[in-house]
């Protein structure tokens, strides 16, 4: 679950030479070299997101064209931080750009002033259009690995590493928008729920026109949209109401197939280009062995049977094979491949009069012309799976794995029984919930593991749920943390000392 405030994540390039070029003393010596403000704008665009450099080169690209005022200020939300302090700048360079008020909303809805929140939701889907400054940022970009002269493989990975981070926003910061407006929906009147249907139908569209890993993001609000329209049409016209529940199906099921039928890797092109950027970034990390641990189960040694160990080794043998080839794929043409995802949509699609944008995008063009390199993916992701299943005989994979199905029964016991928690594990076998051979004790000690959420009600905001420890195993691995199951479901690692602050506001 993705929780707002957030720090954008800090993604390594992968590439010692990278780093060198992005290094902040690199970027300010590029930057007194020239006084173009694309330049400067993607020299900023190139820094570490925490890197006061940042800032400074940004500064310096507004300075040079005080119209890359509101650029600068949407690129400090999508590659550093989201919170209020960011968002406020959005809104006050661009008050027409719907992406500031969606993220107001949200940050107001997770601080608990929902009227605040639904407020700025309104505002939000009565502007024009959402604006990411796609082809200003991307345009500006290109020329700053060109000032830089970064070239081959050099260039192939600024490009994908820069294009992650830049993706990584519409995880991060999209989907909690439609999640908050969800929320807000569940505790409103009539009038109001049907009101944030179409705020999520006016998101989708908002999404929809600016670039294509956006319109992932798009089907999942119009999905929520109808969700909500099923629900509110469920009492009154049962017609309408299957209409509006065929309408999910219809934009839900492409995006999912059947185990023991086709693997989902294959089942989608778009899903192949969805993650396209991110598994060239991750390729790198694969091939070069100073970081392939980083990528195989966190950096830690797995403890395999001497059975198991074969296959395991060959595995990431043939995951890092697959990974150079993806590589090579990628430098016959970087700048074809990741231009179409910078750039967003192209702007003739979006001009008045023209009508809606449709399906089409760059990126749907690459498909077509580039299917050797979607081959190349499809095969290194088919082959980091492969790793991932082997590594699953691990003690502590198998110990987070069991944690995940008890978090699971502890949450469908909630929803039966008014979102509250069962007063003790025991009451999960006793009703089937859970049967052996699972048991409600570690895999790595034979210890109970430690109930904590006994008595209490399931949160009902996804921000607070993916916070929110259910269970956890009290033997701390080596960086001082417990492994744990949080309300949302997911099992993770906890520090000891964040687990004790959080009890102790618990009242535990």
């Amino acid at each position: 679950m993705i929780q707002l405030p957030i720090t954008m994540p800090g993604l390594p390039s992968y590439r010692e030479s990278v780093d060198r070029a992005v290094s902040a003393e690199n970027l300010r010596a590029a930057a007194l070299t020239t006084t173009d403000p694309e330049v400067l704008l993607g020299l900023s665009f190139l820094a570490r997101a925490g890197d006061p450099v940042r800032k400074e080169l940004a500064a310096m690209a507004v300075q040079a064209k005080s119209e890359f005022a509101n650029v600068v200020a949407v690129l400090s939300a999508i590659i550093a931080r989201i919170d209020a302090e960011s968002d406020g700048p959005v809104r006050q360079a661009d008050p027409d750009n719907a992406l500031s008020h969606y993220l107001q909303g949200t940050l107001l809805h997770v601080s608990n002033r929902e009227s605040e929140g639904l407020d700025a939701f309104r505002t939000a889907a009565a502007c024009s259009e959402l604006r990411f400054y796609d082809s200003t940022t991307g345009d500006a970009l290109f020329k700053a690995l060109d000032a830089l002269n970064l070239q081959g493989l050099d260039r192939v990975c600024a490009l994908s590493w820069t294009t992650s981070r830049w993706a990584n926003f519409s995880s991060v910061g999209i989907q909690p928008i439609y999640g908050a407006i969800q929320e807000l929906a569940r505790g409103a009147d009539r009038a109001t729920r049907s009101e944030l249907a179409e705020v999520l139908i006016t998101l989708g569209g908002h999404l929809f026109a600016t670039n294509f890993v956006n319109r992932w993001f798009a089907h999942r609000a119009v999905e929520a949209a109808f969700v909500l329209k099923t629900e509110l049409a469920a009492d009154e016209n049962p017609a309408k109401s299957n209409g509006y529940a065929a309408a999910v199906y219809g934009l839900v099921s492409p995006m999912f197939s059947c185990p023991g039928i086709k693997e989902w890797w294959n089942h989608s092109p778009l899903q192949l280009a969805q993650h396209l950027p991110s598994w060239i970034h991750r390729a790198f990390a694969v091939a070069d062995p100073s970081w392939a641990g980083a990528c195989f189960f966190g950096d830690r040694d797995l403890k395999l049977a001497e059975s198991d160990r074969p296959a395991f080794e060959a595995a990431i043998a043939r995951a890092s094979e697959t990974a150079k080839k993806l590589i090579d794929a990628a430098q016959s043409d970087p700048d074809g491949i990741f231009g179409p995802y910078l750039k967003g949509l192209p702007r003739a699609d979006r001009q008045p009069g023209s009508g809606p944008v449709f399906m089409w995008t760059p990126v749907g063009g690459l498909l077509q012309k580039r299917p050797d390199l979607f081959q190349a993916a499809a095969a290194h992701e088919e082959a980091m799976a492969a790793v991932w299943e082997a590594g699953q005989q691990d003690p502590s994979q198998q110990n987070i794995r069991r944690m995940m199905d008890i978090g699971w029964a502890i949450q469908n016991y909630a929803n039966s029984h008014d979102k509250a928690f069962p007063e003790n594990l025991a009451v999960l076998f006793e009703q089937g919930l859970l049967k052996p051979p699972v048991e409600a004790k570690s895999l790595l000690t034979g210890r109970p593991y430690v109930y904590v959420a006994a008595g209490e009600k399931n949160p009902a905001k996804m921000n607070d749920r993916a916070q929110f420890v259910l269970l956890y195993d009290d033997e701390p691995n080596g960086y001082g943390c417990y492994p744990c199951v949080f309300a949302s479901c997911v099992g993770s690692h906890i520090r000891v000392q964040d687990i004790e602050e959080q009890l102790r506001r618990r009242g535990k």
